[in-house]
Order: C-alpha cells, then sequence, then structure tokens
C-alpha cells in the first residue's frame, strides 16, 4: 500500500501543471495631458516621458520561468480610451471576462472605471497618488501608485532625522499642488513638525504678484525656518527655488530631495538590474510610473504562480502570503483597508539615493511600511 502511495505521489509530481490562460488587462488614455511631450520649457522635458506599458511588458517576461511552471499563458489586451468612454471600456473588460486590469489614468479616470466595473473585475492603479482614492474605498481597487500621504511621510520622517523640523511650505495653485500640500500638512501634524508659513506661489511674471512670483519675496519675511518644502506636480516653479531663497535653506519635495517610488539610481535590491533590463528594452530610464505598473502585473503574476488552487488568487493578491519582490528590500503586500501597497520610498536626488523610508527609528507596532500612509487606526472610508 505505501509503495502505491508513492508512486501516485511520483507521478502527481511529474505531471506537466494544468494549462491555464490569463488575459491582463491594461488601459490607459489615448493622449494623456500626464505625459504631454511636447510640454517642456528651454528643451526641459516637465512631464514624464514614455509610456508605462513598458513596465507590463516587462514584467510580462521577468516571471516567465514562474509562469512557465505553473502553466500559465499570458496575453495581454491594450485599450488606449478617451475620457469619456473609460466607463463603457470597464464595461466592455467585464463582458469578456477579464479579471484584472493595470490602469495608467488620472484620478477621476480610476473613479469613473471603478463605478464601472463595481468590483466585477480587480483594478491596479498604477499612477494617480491621490489620498481621495483611497478613502473612497471602491470594491476591487488595489493602488500600486504611492499615496500623497506616503510620500509626505516618508518626507517627514526625513526632516525628523535631521531635525529639520520649522518648515516654510511653497505650493502652487493647481490642484495637484494644493492637495500634495494638505497631506503635507497632514503628516506634519502627526510628527509635530511645525509648519511656520504656507504660501502660494504663481508662476506668471505678472509684477502685480511679485510677493507671489518673486523668489526673495516669497521666501522671506520670515525670522527662521530649517528647510523649504515645496508642492510643484511638474516642477516649472520649483526648479528655479534652490540658491534664491531669502535664508540659505535647503529646498525639498518637488526639487532638491525628492520622495518618490522608483528611481534609477538605486544600487541595491536587485534594482539595477531591473533598470538595466528595463533600458535594454526601451532606451530610455525607468520612471515612478513604470515601476508601478511593472509591480503591478508582477502582483497579479506572482499571485497566480503562487495560489493554491484556481480561482484563489484574489484572496492571495490581497493577504498577508503574497510577499511581492519589488526590488525595494522588503517583501511587500496590500494594505486591507484602503487596498494600498506597502512599499520604501526612495528620497532622491537627481543622481543620487539619499535615503530610504521608513528611516531607522521610526517604528509601527506590527509592520513599520505602515509609518508611511494613513494607518489602519486613523483611516475611515468617505
Amino acid at each position: 500500500m505505501k509503495q502505491l502511495i508513492a508512486l501516485v505521489a511520483l507521478v502527481a509530481f511529474t505531471l506537466p501543471a494544468l494549462a491555464e490562460d490569463l488575459t491582463l488587462g491594461y488601459i490607459a488614455l489615448e493622449s494623456d495631458p500626464r505625459y504631454d511631450e511636447n510640454f517642456a520649457y528651454a528643451r526641459i522635458a516637465l512631464r514624464p516621458q514614455g509610456d508605462s506599458f513598458d513596465g507590463v511588458k516587462l514584467a510580462v517576461e521577468d516571471m516567465k520561468i514562474l509562469t512557465d511552471a505553473k502553466g500559465l499563458t499570458v496575453s495581454l489586451d491594450e485599450m488606449r480610451v478617451r475620457p469619456e468612454t473609460v466607463a463603457s471600456a470597464g464595461e466592455r473588460l467585464v463582458a469578456e471576462g477579464i479579471g484584472y486590469v493595470i490602469a495608467d489614468l488620472p484620478a477621476e479616470s480610476i473613479a469613473v472605471l471603478a463605478d464601472a466595473v463595481g468590483g466585477a473585475a480587480t483594478i491596479l492603479n498604477t499612477t494617480a497618488p491621490e489620498d481621495s482614492l483611497r478613502r473612497a474605498c471602491y470594491r476591487g481597487l488595489l493602488h500600486t501608485a504611492a499615496s500623497d500621504r506616503m510620500i509626505s511621510d516618508a518626507l517627514i520622517q526625513h526632516l525628523v532625522r535631521q531635525e529639520w523640523t520649522k518648515v516654510l511650505l511653497l505650493h502652487g495653485k493647481a490642484e495637484r499642488d494644493t492637495a500634495r500640500a494638505e497631506s503635507f500638512a497632514e503628516a506634519a501634524k502627526r510628527m509635530r513638525v511645525d509648519i511656520v508659513d504656507t504660501r502660494v506661489f504663481d508662476l506668471s511674471t505678472n509684477p502685480a504678484l511679485r510677493e507671489e512670483n518673486n523668489i526673495m519675496l516669497l521666501t522671506g519675511g520670515i525670522r527662521d525656518y530649517d528647510v523649504i518644502v515645496i508642492a510643484d506636480e511638474y516642477g516649472e516653479y520649483s526648479r528655479y527655488v534652490p540658491f534664491q531663497t531669502a535664508l540659505p535653506r535647503p529646498v525639498v519635495g518637488a526639487t532638491g530631495l525628492v520622495p518618490a517610488e522608483w528611481h534609477w539610481a538605486l544600487e541595491r535590491y536587485g534594482a539595477p538590474q531591473v533598470n538595466s533590463r528595463f533600458e535594454a528594452e526601451t532606451g530610455r530610464r525607468m520612471g515612478w510610473q513604470d515601476w508601478s505598473t511593472w509591480v503591478a502585473a508582477r502582483a497579479v503574476l506572482t499571485a497566480f504562480a503562487k495560489a493554491r488552487a484556481p480561482g484563489t488568487e484574489g484572496d492571495f493578491l490581497r493577504s498577508e502570503r503574497l510577499k511581492l519582490d519589488g526590488s525595494k528590500g522588503v517583501p511587500m503586500t496590500f494594505r486591507p483597508w484602503n487596498g494600498q501597497l506597502r512599499m520604501p520610498i526612495l528620497l532622491a536626488t537627481h543622481n543620487a539615493i539619499v535615503d530610504i523610508a521608513p528611516i531607522e527609528g521610526f517604528m509601527h507596532q506590527l509592520n513599520t511600511l505602515d509609518t508611511l500612509g494613513q494607518d489602519e487606526a486613523e483611516f475611515a472610508c468617505d
């Protein structure tokens, strides 16, 4: 009897994996203004360059050994849509039985897509950082883009470690600039960092707005501060601020030291290999948007490769068993309360990684990654 059991086990082990097909959806805008290559000044690109679909394709190639071993055939359904057709595109994806969709869309389009899909498929938001999307608690919506609050908390940790606790906060008039500034103020309050003043800058050269567009005036008239934090989504104003301030102080946030999900200068945790493969395939450096789509595809494929039984991939994806490798040194999982991917945040200059948050000394009772972003105790759905 024991010999028979052993023979059955041996046969089961040597049988090839059951073949399975997975179609992974990808949706982006046809002409997303966030990637407008013509938006430049003096030949300096002020928008992210390239196509984030490159990150998805790299992830599929990277995971091929695991998916082949599982007998999983992966195909990609790429959709480029206009804002007014996002809802119908989501309905089409559900009708075609596509259960996982990587979305590179602005926040308002993510909300439309999530409403249209209604939890019938898992959507992975890769590039919309708005905290409001997390608090909306849409069914089936996960986030591989870091939230505004995570970015702010990473920066705050560095400031506290450096003892730069008196902050002059500058932000533009655009909606995204205001959102970043509000998120920073929220994070500063939690860590008892003192914002000595908040000032709004203006991009024009209108003489009537000199106190808003003149850097010396904008940063002057305050007795003292340790650091200037600037929220400027596309860097049109912030690149001129360093070395022109009323007081000789470091400038961080949108220039100088910038927190982000990814940077080509990371030299640990397998990151150089990821960056090299991406650059070899695309001829450009990997940006944070590319990393975010790459890690979103890896998350889905990891779940399909490692889930114990067909139909349990969604539960695995959302569980602590995921332990996703994003080449940032720690296993990553999705937060059950808001669908946000826990991740380290890089603090980088234009060509070097200065620090990685969570920074040593910032503790959490369960997971130090939860020191970045709204923790479960302070989170509530809108």
